[in-house]
């Protein structure tokens, strides 16, 4: 029996993210009824619409129409489990699909709402496109120096489609398990804002940091659009003009990549001896054009034959995205899989014991021949209501650095209790940024370190895993047996346990045993080739301050963006898994990886069939895709402009005074900005309904701690530190209730001791336990 088999959902929204999720849902055996304008989904022009209608009954409304509205909301009233939808709140209301009408009259119905920016702010009506909100948002700010020019950057891949459409996944999943347990529905809101919040990793405590003293400010700024990237995660040329992406975080796999490189040598010479951290700078460049020129002795394919060999170096070859849906470890995964028409997206996550499938393509019907399907009372008796969905189910967690832990964080703040297991010096991410990545990554856990290498360690571990309904780890494939972690040991402990493996490559294919860090997933998957413009060209001749320039572009086109977009399909799964749980009466093994998540990010392309149209290259000085989706500079400042449809365009021609046809239209519009102020036009075309935000206003951080917009949409909430105090940290992906409070992160084996109290251990073992090095408390 699949996860969702016995759910009916209405997708009352139009475009890519409820699409998605309602995609999700669909392969998981729901039926999905997406509900389209009578003209259709506006953005069903889209190369990806097949995909992300798969499996669904579309029908097609006049919801201005008093007997269709009333139509809609009778059937949703009487078959459906929950609804998702992007209309408006006006809208909503007329039809009777607010949040009070709808809970008012079902109280068991789970419904989510999304929007672009929220409801609340004065941005609330703000054209909710990708390039709007990552521009308003500073995101473009990140990806300065790409191009050869000073300002923001387009910013390609459309993370917050994909980071907000795994939370409305993840959002409806999670009231679906709460109403099974208590007879309760629930609505919760997010927006294409929340879904940049994962993005921002942590810096925004730095600010509030500096302003108690605890951390200094740097006497000097530094230009990090012109830094060049370190050794661990440096793109490399190869001797047939290829290019290759590094991506040794953590000092053991950089020196595996040294040693398999044939940097031994080298090594011996007294200034290279010792953490390449610490090596003088100038050392450190005459080493790095020594590295770049010796990469340029093999191959491609001999390199990654020999690193692939090595099992220990992380590395990747940089790819389009079309190029990915053939990789070998993408195709063998299953994240590429064959249609009638084609490739596409496969699915979310391998449920071992209960699989997805693929379904079929979307078909056109009619309210009145939908099949009669009575309403399926909850089967847990009415208790009372928890403020969050996931109150009452208990995750651990076995991972280290961001993308499980973020993954695990975000189920945090949905309500679960979640459980950190750290190795006894702890997460090496605290070690790192001054620890703000991991304030980040750990909110709201318990945190407890353990030496697995012993068998004490083990057996806390075990126990633990016999009161937890999910288990999340990110080892490579074959460690967590070696640590008495395994699936198989936990499930004779616990056969409910819902066991998530999130690695790099998968279970299956040639990577599944190596090591993956964010880069590479950056590299392979197509983003970043996206990001610049294409891929270098082979052929061309470079020198090296040319393979350092290229290196450089290369690096800062491929953030961090890999890692939380795993995370989200990390939160995604975990919450199915609770699904399949029920649905067949046991736990099981569930896996996702970096490259399956990231295939799902590079949504828009990361399918093929005749006939389609290629993905709109971002220009080469990284201003957009095209004259009405891009950035323009002004007498003071960037705006970026998104016009979409016939209306904006209509908006824009009376606003500007442009033919928004003509063939000069980019060079007029870059004239006509330039006579205002950045803040001036978006005053004045906001007023028309048109898609211009300010794009250069602050970078993230800033942005979402100062802005006032965050503040009343609650993006941004109070929250306690075990060592900073009191501090701001960004909130939930999907707001249930906006009162509850939002716990900060604790210190590594800050609930040891309360822990291990819990599982029955007395304080003389505990002690005994703290100085043999079996357990560290903090």
């Amino acid at each position: 029996m699949a996860a969702l088999s016995s759910y009916r959902v209405f997708e009352v929204g139009v475009g890519p993210v409820t699409g998605i999720a309602g995609m999700i849902f669909a392969d998981f055996g729901a039926e999905v009824i997406k509900i389209s304008p009578q003209s259709g989904d506006p953005f069903q022009d889209m190369p990806s619409f097949p995909m992300w209608m798969r499996g669904k009954s579309e029908i097609r409304l006049d919801l201005s129409d008093v007997n269709d509205a009333r139509a809609l909301r009778e059937n949703i009233l009487t078959s459906a489990d929950a609804m998702v939808t992007t209309l408006k709140p006006a809208q909503l209301k007329r039809l009777e699909l607010d949040k009070a009408s709808l809970l008012h009259a079902r109280e068991d119905l789970v419904i989510g709402y999304v929007s672009g920016f929220g409801n609340r702010g004065p941005y609330k009506d703000y054209p909710g496109y990708e390039g709007v909100v990552a521009a308003k948002s500073g995101r473009m700010l990140n990806f300065s120096g790409v191009a050869d020019r000073a300002g923001p950057n387009y910013s390609a891949l459309q993370v917050g489609v994909h980071a907000t459409s795994q939370s409305v996944a993840a959002g409806v999943m999670a009231g679906l398990d709460r109403r099974e347990r208590t007879g309760h529905g629930s609505a919760f809101h997010t927006s294409l804002l929340r879904g940049m919040m994962p993005y921002e990793m942590g810096v925004i405590s730095m600010a509030q940091l500096q302003d108690k003293g605890i951390l200094q400010r740097p006497r000097v700024q530094r230009d990090r659009s012109k830094s060049m990237p370190t050794l661990n995660y440096h793109p490399v040329r190869t001797k047939d003009g290829k290019w290759l992406q590094l991506g040794n975080l953590l000092p053991h796999l950089l020196t595996n990549f040294l040693h398999a490189a044939g940097f031994d040598e080298v090594l011996q010479e007294e200034k290279y001896r010792g953490d390449p951290m610490r090596w003088d700078r100038d050392d450190l460049e005459a080493f790095r054009d020594r590295m770049l020129a010796h990469m340029q002795t093999k191959t491609l394919q001999e390199w990654t034959d020999c690193f692939v060999s090595d099992g220990g170096v992380v590395s990747h070859p940089y790819q389009t995205t079309q190029d990915a849906l053939s990789d070998p470890d993408v195709v063998t995964n299953g994240h590429a899989v064959k249609v009638d028409s084609g490739t596409q997206l496969g699915l979310l996550a391998n449920l071992t014991e209960t699989p997805g499938r693929v379904a079929q393509p979307h078909s056109v019907k009619s309210l009145d021949t939908l099949p009669v399907q009575q309403r399926r009372s909850p089967t847990a008796p009415n208790t009372q209501k928890t403020a969050r969905p996931l109150e009452g189910i208990t995750v651990v967690e076995s991972a280290t650095i961001i993308a499980a832990p973020l993954g695990a964080a975000t189920l945090a703040d949905m309500g679960a209790r979640v459980i950190k297991l750290e190795p006894i010096e702890g997460d090496p991410f605290r070690a790192m940024m001054s620890a703000l990545g991991a304030s980040k990554c750990n909110t709201g856990k318990e945190s407890i370190c353990l030496n697995l290498k012993t068998s004490e360690g083990q057996r806390i571990a075990q126990q633990l895993a016999k009161k937890a309904d999910v288990w999340i780890h990110n080892y490579r494939m074959g460690v967590p047996e070696k640590l008495g972690i395994g699936y198989d040991d936990l499930a004779r402990l616990n056969p409910q346990l819902v066991y998530v493996s999130a690695n790099g490559y998968g279970p299956n294919g040639p990577g599944a045993k190596r090591p993956s860090t964010h880069p590479i997933p950056g590299a392979a998957l197509g983003g970043v080739t996206w990001q610049i413009g294409g891929l270098p060209d082979e052929n061309e001749a470079l020198d090296n301050d040319a393979l350092r320039e290229t290196a450089r572009k290369l690096l800062r086109a491929n953030e961090v963006n890999p890692d939380p977009n795993t995370s989200m399909v990390v939160a995604t799964t975990a919450v199915l898994g609770l699904h399949a749980r029920r649905a067949s009466g046991k736990g099981q093994k569930v896996y996702v990886d970096m490259f399956g998540a990231n295939a799902y990010a590079n949504w828009d392309d990361f399918l093929a069939y005749d006939g389609k149209a290629e993905r709109t290259p971002v220009d080469k000085d990284g201003y957009g895709l095209g004259p009405l989706y891009r950035l323009y500079e002004c007498s003071e400042g960037w705006v970026f402009l998104g016009v979409i449809n016939a209306r904006e365009r209509n908006a824009l021609t009376l606003a500007m005074g442009v033919d928004t046809a003509a063939s000069d239209l980019e060079t007029d519009l870059a004239t006509k900005f330039k006579t205002k102020s950045a803040q001036a036009w978006e005053a004045e075309l906001t007023q028309h309904g048109i898609g211009c935000v300010v794009a250069d206003e602050a970078g993230p951080p800033d942005w979402f701690l100062h802005d006032e917009h965050v503040k009343v949409e609650n993006l941004l909430v109070p929250s306690v530190h075990p060592e900073w105090g009191d501090y701001y940290r960004l909130g939930p992906m999907v707001e249930f209730a906006s009162e509850v409070t939002y716990p900060g992160t604790e210190l590594a084996g800050g609930s040891t001791v309360a822990l291990l109290t819990e599982l029955d251990y007395e304080a003389d073992v505990i002690e005994s336990f703290i100085e043999q090095g079996i357990v560290r408390a903090a």
